[in-house]
């Protein structure tokens, strides 16, 4: 559990400071409306909320993109001043409940000694120290202050009060006594390291959780409040069910921004895994390409005839011609040497003339390498010079007589130097170990001759004598094997390591978790977006609750005012608009045209021979023909465009932009849609239809009697028709009944 919650510190930070943040915004929300003794100290308290917020943002922000010394310096800034303020909250609190308090100048004093104690024993040492003289008596204080309030607020609220006062006392303890480790008593043996060791969390996720307690309390106390203020129950229970709401709306988006968060870090952390075992195969193939041509050369060497003279009494010209093998093969492969062993462990050839003993030892019956070569297996070894720090790679190979009995072996040795220097240029850190775990071979290059890991098997080896470099402590607190996730250079890893196949080295790789974090962070920074939206509906919920009757009280009246204005302008028949509502437009459309000169155009029309049908079929079917015709022609004109019920069966249609030829096609459609329409009892019903487009110097009088000379010559003309208004208004003196 505290090896998974590691890897999820930066949420937990960002969870942290999240919880303080929102009981800060609480806090000074309380401020602004409370006008009492408390008020000061709440807004304190809700000042030192944000200030420690950022702070732990801060100290995620240094998780994620990496820290430095200033850095540090400016966070462990931060953290003090909001614990100054925290303790002012606690002073301010105490004075109000009438406990003597020393002045101000006391916070003046705490300051300076946490001054000297950062200058004598570190930043480590401040920062306990701020802990313990600063956040530790601010909490207890507050919470002092707040219990012995809770006098002030009805019985209901009391017991909110308590709780708070509590939660203050508990993070007094979670972030006064547990304090960073610091080289003084309690800060040595009480701290954040021992306690998560024994509590298997971190101590953040403890002081995280009690911040939100707190601001789900403070929250629950001052709606209690004012729910006994407002004394009204749908009030009251409209800020429970909101109460409810948004804590199960804030949990939940917290638990799906840490899901989000890890799918996120879930996928990086893949993608440098592949990427590390690719690097990591990369590296290793490259070294032992390197390798296998001198493991091919020995072999090949060893096989060749050309050098079993040496063997013999190494005389005559087979054994001149065999060293001229032996230098030849050295310069194919740039070796630093070539050599032939016999049995008994003499050197008798050398590419190098002058070179007849191995590190000055007449016989190599005694060296590692040469056992193992002499008695058939493999040797692949890599060799570190301390003194000239020169790398080099050593390979041996059997050489069998006819019947297949070993002879002697045949030796190369190459250098290393040229390999190491072009694999220096490799952007990840990686470690070439041999098997006691020095660095050999390293792209960093202060690591070189460094212990990677202990070994508690072998001799402690003192790196001063042997390599002439002091003693370092490992890079890893134990050896590592295969691949997975541990602390390297104070940073979370990802480390594989791969063996070089027949040798006792191995290559280490190491790549940082700082992308992981970063991509980890595309996670965060979308759960504080939604969390951002959920504090600012938090924020509102205050105003939008209490002014909620109000509002409903404007909404109703302001529904029956739009209710009233629309039955004004509204047929109460057929729901079309009334004569009313087509005069206003009419006038508007008017005043349109004489602005932009585009044209419109009215249609006037009636139902022919209504009269007969309210006679045979009577007049609520007459009206249900009204309606029926109103809703068909309603569905076939456009939105733009205005039908009304001009009075009993006369209906007018005002067209916007639409010239008098489009208006004639508009009413020809409209002539066929009524005549092919089916109405209960009654069948088929006609209509005609009179068209007129505006024409300057109209007025809506002029208008309509144009439309309504063009109906009343439809109705001369045989009825179910359509006619156009003339430029001329025909005046005609007959009027034809429906």
């Amino acid at each position: 559990m505290a090896r998974y919650l590691e890897t999820q510190l930066d949420f937990i930070f960002f969870f942290y400071g999240l919880s303080f943040l929102l009981l800060g915004a609480l806090c000074l929300v309380l401020a602004r409306r409370q006008h009492d003794d408390n008020s000061t100290m709440i807004r304190l308290t809700g000042l030192f909320s944000c200030v420690h917020g950022i702070s732990e943002w801060l100290d995620m922000t240094a998780l994620i993109a990496g820290d430095a010394s200033e850095f540090v310096l400016a966070r462990a800034a931060v953290s003090v001043a909001s614990f100054v303020v925290l303790a002012e909250a606690g002073r301010q609190g105490a004075l109000a409940r009438g406990i003597p308090m020393p002045g101000p100048w006391i916070l003046v004093a705490i300051l300076i000694v946490i001054g000297l104690v950062g200058a004598v024993d570190g930043l480590s040492s401040a920062k306990a120290t701020s802990r313990y003289l600063l956040a530790a008596p601010g909490a207890v204080l507050v919470g002092v202050a707040v219990y012995l309030s809770r006098g002030d607020y009805a019985g209901s609220a009391r017991p909110l009060m308590v709780a708070i006062a509590a939660a203050f006392v508990g993070y007094a303890a979670a972030a006064g006594i547990v304090v960073e480790p610091a080289p003084f008593w309690p800060a040595d043996i009480v701290n954040q390291t021992t306690f998560e060791q024994i509590a298997g969390v971190p101590i953040q996720l403890v002081r995280g959780l009690i911040a939100v307690t707190l601001a789900a309390l403070t929250w629950a106390a001052w709606g209690r409040r004012l729910m006994e203020t407002f004394d009204y129950p749908d009030y009251s229970n409209h800020l429970k069910r909101q109460f409810v709401g948004v804590l199960i709306t804030l949990f939940a988006i917290l638990l799906l921004g840490w899901a989000l968060t890890n799918y996120f870090g879930k996928i990086c952390r893949e993608g440098i895994e592949a990427e590390a075992r690719g690097d990591s195969a990369l590296l290793v193939n490259g070294l032992e390409r390197e390798i296998a041509v001198a493991d091919a050369m020995v072999r090949a060497l060893a096989a060749s005839p050309a050098i079993v003279p040496l063997l013999g009494d190494g005389q005559g010209a087979g054994a001149g011609i065999a060293r001229s093998v032996l230098e030849l093969d050295a310069g194919a492969v740039e070796a630093i040497r070539s050599f032939v062993v016999d049995r008994a462990g003499m050197i008798v050839g050398s590419s190098d003339a002058s070179d007849r003993s191995w590190l000055g030892l007449p016989s190599l019956r005694a060296v590692g390498w040469f056992e193992q070569a002499i008695a058939g297996r493999v040797v692949r070894e890599f060799r570190l010079d301390p003194p000239q720090r020169l790398r080099t790679y050593l390979t041996a190979s059997p050489i069998r007589g006819a019947g297949g009995q070993i002879q002697g072996v045949a030796v190369l040795e190459i250098s290393l130097e040229k390999l190491a220097a072009v694999m220096s240029r490799f952007d990840p850190a990686f470690f070439v170990v041999d098997g006691r775990g020095v660095v050999i071979i390293t792209n960093r290059g202060d690591e070189f001759l460094r212990t990677l890991w202990p070994r508690p098997d072998l001799p402690r080896m003192q790196l001063d004598e042997q390599f002439g470099a002091p003693a370092r402590q490992p890079l890893f607190d134990r050896e590592l094997f295969g691949a997975g996730w541990t602390d390297f250079g104070g940073r979370r890893s990802y480390v594989i390591r791969q063996p070089i196949e027949d040798t006792e080295v191995s290559l280490v790789l190491a790549i940082p978790v700082k992308g992981i974090l970063a991509s980890r962070l595309l996670g965060i920074v979308i759960t504080l977006q939604v969390a951002i939206a959920a504090l600012f509906y938090f924020f509102g919920l205050d105003r939008g609750v209490r002014d909620r009757l109000q509002r409903q009280l404007r909404e109703e009246l302001q529904s029956r005012t739009q209710a009233l204005a629309l039955q004004a302008v509204t047929d109460a028949l057929t729901g079309l608009f009334n004569r009313m509502k087509f005069n206003e437009r009419l006038e508007e459309e008017l005043e349109r045209y004489k602005r932009s000169r585009v044209p419109f155009s009215l249609i006037i029309f009636d139902i022919d021979h209504f009269k007969e049908v309210n006679d045979i079929f009577g007049h609520p079917m007459g009206d249900q023909v009204l309606i029926r015709l109103s809703q068909t022609v309603a569905a076939s004109v456009r939105r733009a465009d205005l039908l009304a019920r001009w009075g009993g069966e006369e209906f007018a249609l005002l067209l916007a932009d639409t010239d008098a030829a489009s208006a004639y096609e508009t009413a020809k459609k409209l002539r066929l849609l009524v005549a092919h329409t089916l109405f209960e009892q009654v069948g088929t019903v006609t209509a005609s239809f009179g068209v007129a487009q505006v024409l300057p110097g109209d007025n809506a009088e002029m208008l309509v009697a144009r439309a309504d000379n063009a109906l009343y010559r439809a109705k001369l003309n045989g009825r179910n028709r359509v006619e156009l208004s003339l430029p001329v208004v025909d005046m005609v003196e007959l009027s034809p009944t429906g």
